[in-house]
């Protein structure tokens, strides 16, 4: 995984005061690292690159790393712990697992939060992420979905129900008509969130979507994956 850039001269100042840590473990490392030399090998590394299928159409979905092992309590500390600076390096990744995609991207968004979540929680983790990745793309980044009502919790559910739970739950505020946006989400599981969010941005004009998470606790190789209008 190259996950290097250059960095810019206000990162390097930065760094001086704050130094950078270990994205997993949060030890000190080299400013240009994401991750100490006894946590890279650790990695749940299995890039993630599907494509489901979407009223006719393929939605490829790419994310880098595995929602599993340490690397979980790395997510659960940015969605429920307001541990923000967390959403930077994690979209260093991102952007090098875009790489995998069309690359044609012309806008990014990201998988919206119900009002009263977002009042609750304060934040949406994806939106971070989701501005983040945009930044690293050199693209612009805007909320273009709203969510419809509330949802239950989509991981205490199972793939039938998670597909039920997020049919027709997703808008678009406005039109991106001729956009060919990259969706944002933290992970992926069944793809049942991405695809009801990609479905209205088809029905708001867009003229492809593709996605793109942090990590992914979906299919593995070999196993099944689901059939057009199964989730619908």
């Amino acid at each position: 995984m190259n996950v290097l850039r250059p960095l810019t001269l206000k990162e390097r100042v930065l760094c001086l005061f704050f130094p950078a840590r270990c994205l997993n473990c949060g030890r000190a490392v080299l400013p240009e690292r994401l991750f100490c030399e006894d946590c890279v090998p650790k990695l749940p590394r299995e890039p993630f690159l599907r494509e489901f299928p979407l009223e006719g159409r393929k939605l490829t979905v790419a994310a880098p790393l595995l929602y599993e092992e340490d690397f979980r309590q790395t997510l659960r500390r940015l969605k429920f712990q307001e541990e923000w600076g967390l959403c930077q390096p994690m979209a260093l990744v991102m952007a090098e697992a875009a790489g995998s995609l069309s690359g044609e991207h012309t806008l990014v968004t990201w998988v919206p939060m119900s009002d009263k979540k977002l009042r609750m929680r304060g934040y949406n983790q994806s939106a971070l992420l989701g501005r983040a990745v945009a930044k690293e793309l050199g693209l612009p980044g805007r909320e273009v979905l709203e969510q419809t009502r509330e949802m239950e919790t989509q991981h205490t559910l199972n793939r039938p129900q998670r597909a039920d739970n997020v049919r027709d739950a997703y808008r678009a505020r406005s039109s991106v008509r001729g956009e060919r946006i990259l969706l944002v989400d933290d992970i992926v599981t069944t793809g049942a969130t991405l695809r009801s969010c990609a479905k209205a941005l088809y029905q708001a004009g867009a003229a492809g979507v593709e996605c793109l998470c942090a990590a992914s606790s979906a299919f593995r190789p070999g196993e099944e994956v689901p059939k057009d209008g199964e989730t619908w």
